[in-house]
This record gives structure tokens, sequence and C-alpha cells, in this order.
């Protein structure tokens, strides 16, 4: 999350949804990590606004003694937390094969699939920016990269554009569970909008 994309609408959007899917009891023991790529920028006033628009409680928010830029695997270690979380990079899963500049801006398969070890029944929700590809690569692309090490998992996107949100379970009942919730609310637009795996 950079602060100048803090209020957009899109913030508008992830907030319905996740106010909606703790209401429901869909998401439980309910976190944020916002993965700041701008830390230094953000005042306290800025995270409030940013749980508000989550409609999360401040508390909700994970935060970390090291830095996403400088020290990305023990910033990872310090996600303790082992409930349902969301994860807000700026752009997404980084699914590229080579090393390229700006990974901070990326969530990595590799702590994707150490998130779900430690707790294969989580529900991981991240925003996915699609950068021009259609939501089935990207999916594809995502389970192909998890199942090297023999990492399954199950999960479902909403379907947005150009940002859909994926679910993503080590828990083929939990993704059930979400995809069921989704097909009762949405009726008949759920083909529209849901793409599950």
């Amino acid at each position: 999350m950079k602060l100048e994309f803090l209020g957009d609408a899109f913030d508008y959007w992830k907030g319905a949804l996740f106010c909606r899917l703790q209401h429901e009891r869909i998401l439980v023991d309910f976190m944020v990590d916002p993965m700041l790529t701008d830390p230094d920028k953000w005042r306290k006033s800025d995270s409030q606004l940013y749980a508000d628009l989550l409609q999360i409680a401040e508390d909700q928010i994970l935060r970390h003694e090291r830095r996403l830029q400088e020290e990305r695997p023990k910033y990872f270690l310090e996600i303790t937390h082992i409930g349902d979380l969301f994860l807000d990079p700026d752009i997404g899963i980084d699914l590229r094969r080579a090393r390229h500049n700006n990974i901070e801006k990326y969530v990595k398969v590799g702590e994707i699939r150490q998130l779900i070890k430690e707790n294969s029944s989580r529900i991981l929700c991240i925003y996915q920016h699609l950068r021009g590809k259609k939501i089935e690569d990207v999916v594809g692309e995502l389970t192909s990269a998890l199942a090297e090490d023999g990492t399954r998992v199950h999960g479902l996107a909403y379907r947005t554009l150009p940002v859909p949100m994926l679910f993503i379970s080590g828990s083929r009942s939990r993704t059930r569970i979400l995809n069921e919730y989704f097909r009762n609310y949405l009726g008949r637009h759920i083909n529209a909008r849901v793409t599950t795996w």
C-alpha cells in the first residue's frame, strides 16, 4: 500500500467487501497487512483512515518493526497471526520468474506458500492488479507456481476490472463456503463476477 493511493474508490470497495464477509463470519480472526512501501510518510491519522476505509478496527492492522524493502524475510517472520489475513501490496502477486526492481510492490509466491503452510485453513485475501492479463491466466500461473513443492490451494477471485480480490486457502471447505456466500448474494450475476479453482 502506498500513501498516494489511500482513499481511492477501491478502498471503499475493499471495505464493503470485508465488512460483509466479517459480518457473515466467513472471514474470522481477520487481520490486515498493508505492506507499506513508504512507511516514513504515514502518520497515525493515515492509519486511522485506512482502517476506517477498510471498515476494520485499527488494532486489526498488523504492525512491523522491519521494513518490507530492507529486511523482507524478517518482515514476513513478524507475521505471527495465523487467522484470516488481507495482504495489500501495491500491485499484487509476483508471478515473474526473473528478478526485477520494485519487488516491495508485490507479495512473492513463496511468501504465500509459507503463510498457507502456517495455517492451511486460513483465507488469504490478496489485491491483484491484472496488468493486461486475464484472471484465469493469473490463477493458472499462481496455482502452478504453488504446486511446485506440492502446495495445493483452493480459492476464488472476485472479479472487478482492473483489480480483482483473490481469496486463497489450503481448505476447500472454507472456499466452498465463500463461493456459496457469493452465489447466494449475487444470484444470476455469479458467473460474471466469480472465478473458482
